[in-house]
């Protein structure tokens, strides 16, 4: 009996609501990005203002998402801002976290004609220039970007042997302050706030990590850069 109850998953899940502080952008490397066949060219090399048509995220609707993993890669990095003892969460994080929607749906809907750095705009295409790593040189990027204020909703799932519950809102906190999600982080883009966390118990038990833990179950930030 002893280690069953050691032994058995203490599965938790929680709906987290978040609203965005700084535009979110989708730069989605997919199929469409390297084509097999030939087509027909816009623009040039390094500048071309189509080029937000095959790199963003949109159901057959046109409500924009995002993929799953990136709510994952974010909650990673965030946990390597939350403490635990010596170390932080991220390994823990890693472990155990899920993410149940395959589409993290937004509040943002793509218009019929999105206007270039029209950052009022619920929705416009973001033009700035960025360095290309493989050559050196600078290109002009184009991507669709929602304006600060978007929400977005989805659920988490992992154990709570691992992880305990009020570690995992202070890692989402800690997420949405210092990393972001979407493209654009290194540049303090895609941060947000969370506006709800709730979190519900299926045959929890005491989390050991809490209890090693302690005081330090909601410090965050501030103990993480000590």
């Amino acid at each position: 009996m002893k280690c069953f109850r050691r032994c058995r998953l203490a599965l938790v899940t929680a709906k987290v609501s978040i609203e965005g502080t700084q535009p979110l952008l989708w730069h989605h490397f997919g199929p469409d990005a390297i084509p097999l066949g030939p087509k027909a060219k816009t623009g040039k090399a390094g500048n071309d203002p189509e080029e937000w048509r095959k790199t963003v995220l949109a159901t057959q609707k046109g409500q924009l998402y995002l993929k799953r993993e990136y709510v994952s890669a974010c909650l990673r990095g965030g946990a390597k801002y939350t403490s635990r003892k010596r170390g932080t969460l991220q390994p823990y994080v890693a472990a155990t976290v899920r993410v149940l929607d395959e589409r993290v749906l937004t509040d943002r809907w793509m218009p019929k004609d999105p206007k270039i750095d029209a950052e009022t705009d619920l929705v416009y295409i973001d033009r700035r220039g960025v360095v290309n790593p493989g050559t050196d040189q600078r290109n002009i990027r184009y991507r669709i970007a929602a304006s600060a204020g978007w929400k977005a909703e989805f659920t988490l799932a992992w154990d709570n042997t691992v992880v305990g519950v009020n570690e995992m809102e202070a890692v989402v906190r800690d997420a949405g302050k210092l990393v972001g999600i979407g493209s654009g982080r290194v540049i303090g883009l895609g941060r947000f706030e969370v506006k709800s966390f709730d979190a519900k118990e299926t045959n929890a038990t005491d989390s050991a990590t809490s209890r090693n833990l302690g005081k330090n179950a909601r410090k965050g930030v501030a103990a993480g850069r000590r």
